[in-house]
C-alpha cells in the first residue's frame, strides 16, 4: 500500500536545516491538504516568491534569494514492503538527503541495519579520496548520536562534513 511523505524544511543546509520534518499520510489528498496548510503558514511571513512545480508535489518558498533562504514542501510517494497486517515486525525508514533536497535511496526503504549501511556508504562516497587533503575519517560521536537516535527514536539525522541525511521511520 502506498503512503505519502510530506517533507518540510529548508532547502540544503541553510539555517534551520536540522529542523526538517516528515509527516506520513495514507492518502495523497491528505498530504496535499497538509501541504496547503503549511504553505499558508509559511507565506504569512515575508517572502519573495513561491515556486510550484506542475505536479504540485514540490513547493519552494523563496524568503531571501540573496541569502539562499528557501523553505520547501515536498511530497514523496513511497511503497513500504511490509504493512501492519502482515504479522511481520519489520521497521522501514525513509531517507531524506538534505544537501540535494531529495530522497536518498530512490524508492528503497532500508531496515534498521540497512540505515547503518546506507549511512556508512554515504560517508564513504562523500569523503575525500586518500591523497587529496585528508583520510576518510569522521567523528565517531556524530555516528554514535545518529545510531542512538535511530535506535531509540522515530527519526535520526546524520550530519558530517558534506553529508546530511535524515532518517524517518515509516509508521506501521
Amino acid at each position: 500500500m502506498k503512503i505519502y511523505a510530506l517533507i518540510h524544511g529548508v532547502c540544503g543546509t541553510a539555517e534551520g536545516y536540522s529542523e526538517t520534518e516528515c509527516y506520513f499520510h495514507d492518502w495523497r489528498a491528505d498530504a496535499l491538504k497538509d501541504q496547503a496548510q503549511w504553505l499558508s503558514e509559511y507565506t504569512k511571513a515575508p517572502h519573495e516568491e513561491v515556486i510550484i512545480n506542475a505536479d504540485r508535489d514540490e513547493i519552494i518558498i523563496v524568503r531571501n534569494d540573496d541569502e539562499g533562504d528557501h523553505k520547501m514542501l515536498k511530497g514523496v510517494e513511497i511503497n513500504p514492503m511490509y504493512d501492519s497486517t502482515s504479522g511481520i515486525y519489520f521497521r522501514e525508514w525513509f531517507v531524506w538527503d538534505q544537501m540535494d533536497s531529495e530522497p536518498h535511496c530512490d524508492g528503497y526503504l532500508p531496515s534498521d541495519m540497512g540505515c547503518i549501511r546506507t549511512a556508512l556508504e554515504a560517508i564513504e562516497f562523500r569523503a575525500p579520496l586518500p591523497g587529496r587533503g585528508r583520510a576518510r575519517t569522521f567523528d565517531l560521536d556524530v555516528f554514535k548520536d545518529f545510531f542512538n537516535d535511530l535506535w531509540y527514536n522515530s527519526q535520526s539525522m546524520l550530519d558530517c562534513d558534506d553529508l546530511c541525511l535524515h532518517f524517518f521511520r515509516i509508521p506501521k
